[in-house]
């Protein structure tokens, strides 16, 4: 399995489709939650541990809500619209600064968790393509700042 991040162009939106309907079907509602407390522990304790609430009450509140997005996202039940409503990407993460940087290690978390799951290659690769695409909406700041592959060398 092959967990390629695409650099993010400043303002992008690229189309994403959903995952599979194979993904929650080998995960099931349960796995989804158990990867996602596994994956929000770890992204606590990473790089941009910062964003979110180091208490451990705050947290669960946090992974709790996600999952239900996560959920949903993945042909579950409509938790997530239900309890919220409609959800905008874009709005969601407004009070935060998020660069390409703090997307490429929110997506190594999850390359890291995904990478331990017993499901088949299939299932992680629909989940994948989907949070690589679709984390690219996320994306707030434009650092300026150039990657050494896209440096050209005169």
């Amino acid at each position: 399995m092959d967990y390629k991040i695409t650099k993010t162009e400043f303002g992008e939106r690229p189309d994403y489709e959903l995952p599979k309907p194979i993904f929650l079907e080998e995960m099931g509602e349960e796995g989804l939650v158990k990867l996602f407390d596994e994956f929000y522990d770890l992204v606590a304790q990473s790089d941009i541990g910062n964003f979110f609430p180091q208490d451990e009450e705050e947290l669960q509140k946090i992974k709790s809500h996600n999952v239900k997005f996560f959920i949903e996202a993945c042909g579950g039940p409509k938790y997530y619209s239900e309890a919220v409503g409609h959800f905008d990407m874009i709005k969601a993460h407004e009070p935060f600064s998020i660069t390409e940087k703090a997307r490429t290690e929110w997506l190594g978390c999850m390359e890291e968790i995904l990478r331990k799951s017993t499901i088949s290659d299939e299932a992680k690769k629909s989940f994948w393509d989907y949070l690589e695409r679709f984390s690219k909406h996320t994306v707030n700041v434009n650092t300026g700042l150039k990657l050494p592959e896209d440096i050209v060398k005169v």
